[in-house]
């Protein structure tokens, strides 16, 4: 068992994956993600939760999605039930999605800020430390072309004028260090970005005094147009890009992170100066449109990966007319602002599809959809508790730790990895995007010895195209779960196990039932609302005494990563942080149908987690001990770690593998999988030796010689 939160090199995410191949060529990844969408904004979400403890019957009411839908469901994705954003809020999320490390170890402790204000009316305090590896920096070492598209809420553009006094007194040390933090300082050949959040329609409006006037006039809500605007909020660019849309070398210093007072507006950045007269995201798709033309094909050709960072449907949100009158929602009023922006949205998620396509790029782009945070839901319809609607009743929303403030909509689609579809319960985040992105583009870590938080999810995307399943409920390897600090709210998810410290209401109504004060253990596969506190229950103390002990380790690795990796804090660095306990061993969740292989004396064959290769036992007869068959072999899958077949494994794959004394394990179906017959578990890739697998003394499963000894298994 690896250490948790220290120890676990980035190197080991570069590592042999199971299942497909990989598809011939360099793959595109895009990684898309909404702003303030629930994990219940989405057409395509059948499952909604109900509970007692609310005291309130939400009513459900999603906005329509059908190019969503289309994606969620399409032969070529997999479906992620439990996909979760980095953090409660904005800005850290943003960071994770780049740096695959929970925010706080670059000092992304909040949103950012500024709203909807112009880039030189507010500064933006919150950089991304430039000595952190992104992802954007990763795909170059590989020979991409990159973008970042829309929302950054990273850091200022340009140096604004204030002295390292004002910054440290405004916006602390990491703000002093770096006044300047651009998406062109962290990895993106090409940007076109605003420095914070921006209204879903006609964005820029309020820029020039001559637009509200001019053509239909602007959009600030109520499905009507208008001769009032928001305030001006404005995309960015560089201006140091050559004639194929590379960095100029000759203007290195527009690109010095940690030389920000050099980056002047209007010398290294540019402001958009044309009137965006309708949908944001439409915009959007334009500029994205205009560069997958280019590396499609042509003198620009290359391979890329696109960051795009939509601002629907945080606030400002006003649809334009068409949609806000599009549909009546579940009480008969107009989809409006809220479910309207978001079908907005949605035509362009269609249009992007197509992009791809047109360019003959889809089939080998890797895109990943989520959002930021759970949502801030005033104004999404008439009920007392819409965000219950928002987030299809889990528990809070935006700024909480509670499930509805992280968990989002998650699609991931790849035509020539994915030939059928998949859905999966499999915990994952975005924090596993850069290990993914680095073992699919095969680049090291730069930082191998760095704390990390994230972990390929490679090896299920392969799992699970070489053998598609609609319920997948495997099992997150116990020593990398999901982490979480956000003030003063902490949380751990381990598979089933959420342990939760110090949650706050979010951006909406405390609901019925939501407790903001201590620290809670729940078991979400069975109550997945955050209703029934576990931490006083005796048969549970030991694990809530581990997880209460992981919190700890985890808040002392983020702060010795903020004061001696990411150097955005300052202070006594000290020694490294000691190793926290071991990851608690997690009872298999039971499963419903199978079969389990039991001998004489009552033991079942067993997995004691469903990480690959760990050792298979002869032990208790739970829900980690019940079998499938694979297709109409005789082959065995187990169903609680459903990517993972009976196979021998001979020390890491060094040694002979068909040699009395190898221990039979789980890993990937392929090549070597143990059969049942007769009551013997023969192994056909051993055939000359005849060897079977048989408990040996210490419980543990391993090969012995075939005989009437070893038929010692009876299904049952």
């Amino acid at each position: 068992m690896t250490e948790l939160f220290r120890g676990v090199l980035w190197a080991s995410c570069v590592a042999a994956t199971v299942g497909q191949p990989s598809p011939p060529g360099k793959t595109n990844v895009v990684l898309m993600m909404a702003d303030d969408q629930g994990w219940g904004d989405v057409g395509y979400n059948p499952h909604t939760y109900q509970h007692e403890a609310y005291n309130y019957n939400w009513t459900f009411n999603p906005p329509r999605t059908p190019n969503l839908d289309a994606m969620a469901k399409s032969d070529s994705s997999i479906l992620f039930w439990r996909f979760y954003a980095g953090s409660g809020v904005c800005s850290p999320t943003r960071s994770a999605v780049l740096t695959g490390r929970t925010p706080d170890r670059e000092c992304i402790t909040s949103a950012e800020g500024c709203g909807q204000q112009p880039a030189w009316k507010c500064l933006d305090k919150l950089p991304l430390p430039p000595a952190t590896f992104t992802v954007a920096e990763a795909a170059k070492k590989a020979g991409y072309s990159t973008i970042h598209i829309g929302k950054w809420h990273l850091g200022d553009f340009f140096y604004k004028g204030s002295t390292e006094l004002e910054r440290t007194t405004k916006g602390g040390d990491a703000y002093a260090k770096w006044p300047v933090s651009n998406p062109g300082m962290h990895g993106f050949d090409e940007w076109h970005s605003t420095e914070a959040s921006a209204s879903s329609s006609t964005t820029n409006c309020g820029c020039d005094p001559t637009w509200k006037n001019e053509g239909q006039g602007c959009i600030v809500g109520g499905g009507a147009w208008s001769n009032q605007a928001l305030e001006c909020t404005n995309y960015w660019s560089p201006i140091d890009l050559g004639p194929n849309h590379e960095p100029n070398s000759s203007m290195a210093s527009c690109r010095d992170e940690n030389n920000g007072e050099k980056v002047a507006a209007h010398v290294c950045v540019s402001n958009y100066t044309e009137k965006i007269s309708g949908d944001d995201s439409a915009h959007i798709m334009d500029v994205f449109e205009d560069f997958v033309t280019r590396k499609a094909s042509g003198v620009e050709a290359s391979p890329f990966l696109a960051v795009i960072w939509l601002h629907t449907v945080h606030e400002p949100h006003p649809s334009l007319p068409e949609f806000y009158h599009n549909y009546t929602d579940a009480f008969g009023d107009p989809a409006g602002d809220y479910l309207g922006t978001l079908t907005q949205m949605d035509v362009q998620i269609g249009r992007f599809r197509e992009i791809l396509k047109n360019n003959n790029v889809y089939e080998n782009t890797m895109v990943w959809y989520t959002a930021d945070n759970g949502p801030h839901s005033a104004g999404r319809d008439r009920q007392q508790f819409c965000a219950l609607a928002g987030t299809n009743g889990l528990r809070q929303c935006k700024a909480s730790l509670y499930e509805g403030g992280i968990r989002e909509p998650g699609i991931m689609e790849w035509p020539a990895m994915i030939k059928s579809h998949s859905e999966t319960w499999h915990p994952a985040y975005v924090s596993d995007y850069l290990p993914t992105v680095l073992e699919l583009i095969g680049v090291p870590h730069e930082q191998p010895t760095w704390a990390h938080d994230g972990m390929s999810l490679l090896p299920l995307i392969k799992s699970l195209a070489a053998t598609p399943n609609t319920n997948d409920t495997s099992l997150r390897p116990a020593d990398n779960p999901l982490v979480f600090q956000l003030g003063g709210q902490m949380a751990i998810i381990n598979n089933q196990w959420k342990i939760l410290q110090s949650p706050v209401a979010g951006q909406c109504d405390a609901e019925h039932g939501s407790v903001f004060k201590g620290t809670m253990l729940f078991n979400l596969d069975d109550d997945p609302t955050e209703s029934s506190d576990l931490s006083k229950d005796p048969s549970h103390s030991a694990l809530f005494a581990n997880m209460s002990a992981q919190l700890s380790s985890l808040a002392a690795s983020i702060k010795f990563s903020a004061v001696n990796e990411s150097q955005c804090a300052s202070g006594d660095p000290g020694p490294s942080p000691p190793p926290g306990p071991p990851a608690p061993p997690l009872p298999p969740r039971p499963p419903t149908s199978g079969f389990q292989l039991k001998t004489a004396n009552g033991s079942c064959l067993d997995i004691t987690s469903s990480e690959f290769h760990t050792p298979v036992i002869a032990g208790a007869c739970n829900g980690g001990s019940k079998w499938e068959n694979v297709g109409s072999t005789s082959k065995l899958k187990n169903i609680a770690a459903s990517q993972g077949c009976l196979k021998v494994w001979a020390d890491g794959s060094k040694g002979d593998p068909c040699a009395v004394g190898v221990k039979i394990t789980i890993g990937a179906c392929m090549n070597e999988e143990v059969e049942f017959d007769n009551g013997s578990l023969v192994i056909p890739g051993c055939a000359k030796s005849k060897l079977c697998a048989v408990p040996q003394s210490s419980g543990v499963v391993g090969l012995a010689t075939c005989g009437p000894d070893t038929a010692v298994w009876t299904r049952v």
